[in-house]
């Protein structure tokens, strides 16, 4: 359905971001988790739900878990950030799919985020080159957002400090809700014998994101040039800091595969 709207739209020289957002209607999303949701119904698997970008979606899902079905979903910091009036004018590095929509379609989704209908907010994190991003028409570029390294400090600002989000569902969504749902068991909570995994997160401390600020090998991210009203000033991962403010990222590598 979305590349026949696409496709049409495309025909009638349209070329915004605003525009390609309109090809792609909630209907579309929400008709691809009620297939999803019926299979996981069908044959008893459990199934999670990324990147919903409407109520409409999450709305399924409830429905679906009053019913039985093991069913939980997730949704991303640029939905929870960024609105459709927004896109046009920082361009296609904010292109992705499903899309950024309206201000309702916001409203909502936090609604539900609060309600602990949505248990996780992620970055579904999509890098690419500049040319893949660098186009004169949005239906041509890159759909995928680079977020990953400013989501924390974004969601501590928009959750607790703009909408008064405790810290203890703060740190459930961050941390608690995903490592439980994906059966980590060594992650998600601070206690005795999980890996000492901390951030530790300086509130109100403003600043504006620039492009060298941002670690990424390819960089610029839709969040560059905004005011982010709190700072992570360290880091650690299975207790070795791996950020601090002032030094920066340490370059050794420490990642460790996690057999579920």
């Amino acid at each position: 359905i979305t590349d026949i709207l696409g496709q049409q739209a495309k025909a009638r020289g349209e070329s915004k971001l605003s525009q390609y957002v309109a090809t792609r209607p909630v209907f579309t999303e929400v008709e691809a988790i009620r297939r999803a949701i019926f299979f996981a119904k069908q044959t008893g698997c459990p199934i999670h739900i990324c990147h919903v970008a409407c109520p409409e979606g999450v709305e399924e899902v409830i429905k679906a878990r009053q019913e039985g079905v093991n069913v939980t979903c997730e949704t991303c910091i640029h939905y929870l950030y960024f609105t459709t009036d927004n896109l046009d004018a920082i361009g296609p590095i904010a292109k992705c799919s499903p899309p950024i929509r309206d201000q309702q379609a916001q409203d909502g989704l936090w609604k539900y985020l609060f309600a602990g209908h949505i248990i996780t907010a992620v970055s579904d994190h999509s890098p690419c080159t500049y040319d893949l991003k660098n186009k004169t028409n949005a239906f041509d570029a890159w759909g995928g957002i680079s977020g990953v390294q400013n989501n924390v400090d974004i969601f501590f600002d928009e959750a607790v400090q703009k909408r008064g989000m405790s810290l203890k569902q703060f740190a459930d969504i961050i941390a608690k809700n995903p490592a439980e749902r994906y059966n980590l068991p060594t992650k998600g909570s601070i206690q005795v014998g999980k890996d000492a995994d901390l951030i530790f997160i300086k509130p109100h401390s403003h600043y504006v994101l620039k492009e060298q600020d941002l670690e990424y090998r390819n960089k610029f991210s839709p969040y560059v040039g905004r005011q982010i009203g709190a700072q992570v000033v360290q880091t650690l991962l299975r207790g070795k800091t791996i950020y601090q403010i002032d030094s920066g990222i340490d370059s050794t590598p420490r990642g460790t595969f996690i057999r579920r």
